[in-house]
């Protein structure tokens, strides 16, 4: 029979999961998010800037603008996201509408300076358990669509179609790879790469919809998926 103190040390050895944090916040909040990051040792994975020369280039997320956004990606252990949320809040204003959003997705794998950099102690003296209301929050999804430049637009307009309230736009290069005669893609071309945060129940009806107006089969040559949302803090 196992004792009680074997079972405890067994708990306590548990690996820690871990998430990938995503910031979007307007130009002027940069600095309080990095400072958020690092007063509760969350690691910088990246900070991308996005910025078009028209709104319809770098379009709504819910209300947000067509200025230049800051999109913040940090690692954070699972069990520290409510206390790192609640802090953002306070700090960073995400429940009033266009001021920004904050989500979280699930992490499969990392490096093992990365994960033993998360295991620094935090400074918070006890955990803030998950409330209720977080764990019953409607499930959402993230959608990417990777498309050939100009058509960011239409993608939105695709999405807007059946629900979805806008996304984000960022400019970058596609590498299809030995994929790329498979795919109808012909080598690298410059790329709208379009985030959108749905609820779950509406995923399927926006990726048919972005399908059936910018696929592969279209001269957006569409690229688009999905991955589940965690926890979302902005969405009004």
């Amino acid at each position: 029979m196992k004792s009680a103190s074997h079972t405890l040390s067994h708990r306590e050895d548990k690996p820690k999961t871990f998430r990938v944090l995503l910031s979007i916040t307007t130009e002027e909040d940069e600095r309080l998010v990095a400072e958020t990051f690092r007063a509760h040792h969350v690691p910088l994975i990246a900070e991308i800037r996005g910025k078009g020369t028209a709104p319809s280039e770098f379009l709504d997320i819910l209300g947000l603008g067509g200025s230049t956004r800051i999109l913040t990606f940090g690692c954070v252990p699972t069990q520290q996201v409510p206390e790192l949320f609640s802090s953002m809040k306070q700090t960073l204003s995400y429940h009033r509408r266009g001021t920004g959003i904050a989500l979280t997705l699930p992490l499969s794998g990392a490096q093992k300076a990365l994960v033993q950099l998360l295991n620094i102690p935090v400074q918070s003296k006890e955990e803030i358990p998950m409330s209720d209301q977080q764990l019953n929050a409607p499930a959402y999804s993230m959608i990417l669509v990777s498309v050939n430049t100009g058509y960011s637009e239409n993608v939105i307009e695709a999405a807007r179609t059946v629900g979805a309230k806008g996304g984000t736009v960022v400019h970058g290069r596609r590498i299809a790879g030995n994929a790329g005669p498979y795919l109808g893609i012909d080598g690298p071309e410059e790329q709208d790469f379009v985030m959108i945060v749905v609820p779950e129940e509406k995923k399927n009806a926006v990726m048919q919809a972005i399908t059936a107006s910018c696929g592969l089969n279209s001269p957006a040559h569409g690229v688009i998926l999905s991955v589940p949302v965690d926890e979302v803090m902005g969405l009004v």
